[in-house]
């Protein structure tokens, strides 16, 4: 019975998960590399398993080295420390990521100990064939028999080591070094098959140029025959045909003797060539034999490697096609296990997918758990159903099907499923969109059928106070005072509503700052109260920008009107423009004096418009930010305590941001 010692102080099943996968080996756990001395020092150990993310390589390396050739294994994890010449420590057979090791450390524990019992064989060949010689002086018909059995054993079992080898540098280089316990000769090459042709794949005593361009062609002379006979093909001593002729010149630029057929499944995969022996001796007939049995072995080595190569390929190809999904994906098999449950599937419902593989359906979260049976069980299919995680009240949309085998069994089930969060956002959005531009219309039709009668009755109402006006009575008061101010500030308030819901095509000129906000503080001057002085920096010539020059005046206007509501009279706003540094944007700053804002005021002045409480006054800066945002900019506020600032960035056309173009009434960057 194989003794495997297993060194590692993590709590979290490692132990428990590599007895499993070794369950037909004695394992031993230590904790410290104290108990593994103790340990070799009573009982023999056959192989080591040393957790590298329990103890750092770095204080283990002294005694690592210490150990007989390919005595361990390595496991590696994210906090080991194995150094990139790991594979010049002899006593090391191989290293596994901790990961890999259900699929990997079985194989590669099965091949380190079949390699030693080999070891332990060929020992115990060469003690044989030395006491055989010298029986043989004594007794020429003794042990010969048996010293030939003895090496086709271990040949025998040295073949089958390859076939459980997935590295194809080493089983390449256990074959030849089993060739050459067999014979020392002088040159060895193995041919493999790509596609029509043979190339070399590993060498001895070739010329290095030579084996890496020379190939054999399907319709060679030496691979037709190989391919036809399936026999041991000497080199031809004297040519008698144009065959043979071809056949000892391919064989004479491989600098081979003989060349052995690599027969798979009556499929010639490969050739393997030697030449003489450093002795000059002459090959036995045995000896050709069992050389010829282990290309047998080798050729089915060789496929299976193939094989386990595909296999890998497929499993990373799904693997990064699990990965890269933007679905959840979870699979279930017949016993009811989670076999799939891929990253995205994590994310979505806040597990984790490495615990979650192997697990019983049953701690899936409701009702995906339920879904999975019912499919696997019952056959019933969702698609693009919608539904909730009863714990966290996720919206999914779920996609299930059927799992079956060759034979149309059902052997599991699986799901696809996305998050819809932002999706039922979207659509919120949207909605609030449409009903934000129903009621957009609805306002201008309401503001223009107001308008028509208003103009009558301020028509009126001037007509009124110029009849009366001498008369200093109480309803020609009233007329001159209530009425006619709010008839101004219902016909400013619809204004108002007309430029923020308006839906046609601004008109985008290529307009100079300096001149519109000049135009904008002539405007503001007549419409605001005198008390306000407003001042209007120097500006760098020649900063353009594409406006709809009567909207933005109207846009400067409103964000002033907003400061003078809430400053006191005889406050000083001023305007100024500048060029970002390296950036293709202006800037406009309105400035006025005021207490510092919290973070709180900020943002309610920038609320949007169905916050809002008082459509008179705080329907000004919407109505700004909906014309600046038209233009292509954006609107923000600054605070400090020398006063706040309205800050409009707008693209500029000089430079890079001369590529800016107007289609159908809006600009294209």
């Amino acid at each position: 019975m194989d003794l495997i010692a297993i060194l590692s102080d993590r709590e979290d099943g490692l132990l428990a998960r590599l007895k499993g996968l070794l369950g037909e080996y004695t394992t031993y756990p230590v904790r410290s590399l104290d108990e593994l001395v103790n340990l070799q020092h009573n009982i023999p150990v056959n192989l080591l398993i040393i957790d590298t993310s329990s103890y750092r390589f770095s204080s283990l390396s002294d005694f690592i080295k210490k150990l007989d050739d390919e005595k361990v294994v390595i496991l590696s994890g994210e906090q080991s420390d194995i150094p990139p010449e790991w594979e010049l420590y002899s006593s090391v057979y191989g290293l596994i990521n901790i990961s890999n090791i259900s699929k990997e450390l079985p194989l590669m524990v099965d091949s380190a100990l079949e390699k030693q019992r080999l070891k332990h064989e060929l020992a115990f060949l060469k003690r044989a064939k030395k006491d055989s010689m010298q029986l043989l002086n004594s007794d020429k018909d003794g042990p010969v028999k048996g010293g030939r059995y003895l090496k086709e054993k271990v040949l025998i079992n040295f073949a089958k080591l390859l076939t459980a080898s997935f590295d194809m540098s080493k089983l390449l280089s256990h074959f030849m070094d089993s060739v050459m316990e067999i014979a020392r000769v002088n040159r060895m090459s193995i041919m493999l098959k790509d596609k029509e042709e043979f190339h070399i794949k590993t060498y001895y005593g070739l010329d290095p140029y030579l084996a890496d361009n020379l190939k054999l062609k399907n319709e060679s002379a030496l691979v037709s025959l190989l391919t036809k006979s399936g026999r041991i093909l000497e080199i031809p001593a004297g040519p008698d045909n144009a065959d043979s002729a071809s056949i000892r010149n391919d064989m004479e630029l491989l600098r081979c003797s003989f060349s052995f057929p690599m027969l798979h499944n009556g499929k010639l995969i490969g050739i393997f060539n030697i030449g003489d022996k450093i002795t000059a001796e002459h090959f036995t007939r045995d000896e050709l034999e069992i050389i010829y049995m282990l290309c047998n072995y080798l050729a089915s080595a060789v496929k299976d490697f193939d094989l386990h190569n595909k296999m890998w390929y497929q499993e990373e190809f799904t693997k990064n096609i699990l990965a890269s999904m933007n679905s959840g994906m979870i699979v279930i098999d017949w016993d009811k296990k989670i076999s799939v449950f891929n990253q995205q599937a994590a994310e979505i419902i806040n597990l984790n997918a490495s615990e979650m593989i192997g697990s019983n359906v049953s701690l899936l979260p409701s009702p995906l758990g339920d879904i999975l049976y019912e499919t696997m069980v019952a056959g019933s299919s969702y698609k693009r159903f919608e539904t909730e995680v009863t714990s966290s009240k996720l919206p999914l949309g779920i996609t299930s099907y059927r799992l079956f085998d060759e034979k149309r069994n059902p052997i599991g089930a699986g799901i696809v499923f996305s998050d819809l969060s932002d999706s039922k956002k979207l659509d919120e959005e949207r909605r609030r969109a449409e009903r934000l531009e129903a009621v957009n219309e609805l306002m201008s039709k309401i503001a223009h059928e107001v308008r028509n009668p208003l103009t009558s009755i301020q028509t009126y109402a001037q007509l009124i106070s110029e009849k009366y006006g001498n008369d200093d009575d109480e309803l020609n008061n009233f007329y001159k005072s209530s009425v006619t101010d709010s008839i101004h500030r219902l016909d400013d308030l619809i204004d108002k509503l007309v430029t923020f819901s308006i839906t046609q095509d601004y008109n985008f000129y290529r307009e100079d700052v300096n001149t519109l906000l000049d135009e904008s503080v002539g405007y503001i001057l007549r419409h605001i109260p005198k008390g306000y002085k407003i001042i209007k920096d120097e500006i760098i010539d020649n900063v353009f920008i594409y406006a709809d020059r009567k909207l933005f005046i109207k846009a400067i206007y409103f964000l002033v009107i907003s400061i003078t509501e809430r400053s006191a009279e005889g406050d000083v706003i001023t305007l100024s423009a500048s060029i970002l540094s390296g950036l293709p944007f202006v800037e406009i700053h309105i400035n006025y004096s005021g207490d510092e804002m919290t973070e709180e005021e900020r943002l309610k002045l920038l609320r949007p418009l169905f916050e809002i409480d008082i459509l008179s006054s705080e329907l000004n800066l919407p109505i700004s930010r909906k014309i600046i945002e038209k233009h292509k900019g954006s609107l923000d506020i600054s605070t400090g305590k020398d006063g706040n600032t309205f800050i409009i960035k707008l693209p500029a056309i000089d430079g890079e941001a001369a590529k800016i173009s107007i289609n159908g009434g809006e600009l294209n960057g």
